[in-house]
């Protein structure tokens, strides 16, 4: 099996994932979001290793939507995208929320990412992408737990 980097490759649809958390994550200064204080040091480094995967496997999955697979996928990716994009804005806008003091509010931003990736996984025919989406999203998650005693 030979692995080719494309020009046209699905990392272009992890950019507005990226430019939304590099722009928006300062934002968010809610402790039970943002801090790493109950969180094991090998769940941590879990979190981290699968989220390189994730973000760079993209590069060498093709992005052509020709099919009703990868149709379905962008479906998933956009929808997926905003309902993401949405999970942020009670959290920066109205942090002391009851949504934003409720445990789906403070757990939604690390949930919701689990649609486009799967999006991008349906893009990109990977079923690899897909599992290790999961993972991602399950360790992410779990540290998101942990902050919940806070």
């Amino acid at each position: 099996m030979r692995l080719e980097l494309r020009w046209l490759n699905c990392l272009w649809l992890m950019v507005p994932l990226l430019a939304w958390n590099i722009v928006l994550a300062p934002e968010i200064t809610l402790e039970k979001v943002i801090s790493d204080a109950n969180s094991p040091v090998w769940l941590l480094t879990a979190e981290n290793i699968t989220r390189i995967i994730i973000f760079a496997f993209p590069l060498i999955l093709p992005l052509r939507v020709q099919n009703n697979i990868s149709k379905k996928g962008l479906t998933v990716y956009i929808i997926g995208t905003l309902l993401y994009f949405a999970s942020w804005i009670p959290l920066i806008w109205m942090p002391a929320s009851d949504w934003s003091a409720s445990t789906i509010g403070l757990l939604a931003p690390r949930l919701t990412p689990l649609l486009p990736f799967l999006g991008i996984a349906l893009i990109g025919h990977s079923a690899p992408y897909a599992v290790f989406s999961v993972i991602f999203i399950a360790l992410h998650t779990w540290h998101g737990i942990q902050n919940l005693t806070l």
